[in-house]
């Protein structure tokens, strides 16, 4: 394999075709650089410099072999900047799975944000996924992180917690019916209304939090129809095909014939937490959650 020390010194007398100024600007002795360039062009079998008695130039085959030689150290400095980069976690790649709701959370995307500008150079792999596949997929190192809508205790055999806050939860109505011209409400009001829920087997965290709230209220809540995200679920209710109880942050998602309610309930809260697997993490994870706690210390 070339040296690449040999290669930076063949740049260094091709830009000054002069022995004696390469060196001083290697800051190196002169015979040292003349039997390096030698050993190159033994190791090449082919020569690189003509050398007079005044002057010196680059052959036909230096001429050619040049721009190589310098894609080949500036790829080099590249290399070595990079390796720097990921030893510090500043570099790689990270996979990160968010509930339905999570994408409208400030705390998400104020992290993502302020993790591009400290770490541009990692990629970040983005998935929709449920609060309790998200679990399992952590488990199985098919996930670094999951932003977690918890709806009830879960086995955390593995797994760390690290909580993000809580956030209200508001009651989406639709426009133009009894409940949206009021105040608020409790989530008592809404037991005759057909709620929309995610899929019964999806795994949502916020489909458990609503159902322990409704129980807390003393009934079960009716199955409306279904939806795998936040945004459909919405639309379903501006549809008027039912309620829905949605995280604060997603009355950003204002649409005609929704309304957005509050509930007087004080419970009526889910909080938002960031899971990763216990041990073996990589410098990238570890910035990565520098970063979120930055975020949350704020």
């Amino acid at each position: 394999m070339l040296d690449l020390r040999r290669l930076g010194y063949f740049v260094t007398v091709a830009e000054e075709l002069h022995f004696r100024r390469a060196a001083e600007r290697l800051h190196l002795a002169q015979p040292p650089l003349t039997r390096h360039i030698t050993a190159l062009e033994a190791e090449l079998g082919m020569p690189l410099f003509e050398r007079g008695t005044r002057s010196v130039r680059l052959t036909a085959e230096g001429e050619t072999f040049l721009p190589c030689a310098r894609r080949v150290l500036q790829e080099a400095k590249t290399a070595e900047a990079m390796a720097r980069k990921i030893a510090l976690g500043r570099a790689g790649h990270l996979s990160i799975g968010y509930a339905s709701s999570v994408p409208l959370s400030e705390t998400f995307v104020a992290v993502l944000k302020e993790h591009n500008t400290r770490c541009p150079d990692v990629a970040l792999s983005l998935s929709e996924i449920a609060s309790a596949s998200q679990v399992e997929r952590i488990r199985e190192g098919a996930l670094d992180f999951g932003f977690h809508r918890p709806g009830s205790a879960f086995d955390s055999a593995g797994i760390e917690v690290l909580p993000l806050g809580a956030e209200r939860l508001v009651a989406a109505v639709p426009g133009g019916s009894e409940f949206s011209k009021r105040p608020s409400l409790s989530i008592g009001d809404l037991r005759s209304e057909p709620f929309i829920l995610f899929p019964r087997l999806y795994g949502s965290g916020l489909n458990e939090r609503v159902h322990s709230l409704c129980a807390g209220a003393g009934f079960a809540p009716r199955q409306g129809p279904s939806a795998l995200q936040m945004t459909a679920i919405v639309a379903l209710v501006g549809a008027g095909l039912g309620v829905a109880i949605v995280p604060a942050s997603t009355t950003t998602l204002a649409r005609p014939g929704v309304a957005y309610v509050a509930l007087d309930d004080a419970h009526a809260t889910i909080d938002l937490t960031l899971i990763f697997r216990k041990g073996g993490c990589s410098v990238a994870v570890h910035s990565f959650l520098d970063t979120v706690m930055a975020i949350v210390r704020r």
